[in-house]
């Protein structure tokens, strides 16, 4: 059975599961960022 990216997360040691979300958030601004110069 498969599991949830968010099941895996609560597995992981706080110190780990925080910098993956950090980074997470990083690449999304980033991607929110390139479909604005796109759309502009």
């Amino acid at each position: 059975m498969t599991r949830k990216p968010e099941e895996k997360l609560a597995t992981l040691a706080p110190d780990r599961r925080a910098a993956i979300e950090a980074e997470a958030d990083r690449l999304h601004a980033e991607y929110r960022q390139q479909e604005e110069q796109r759309t502009t």
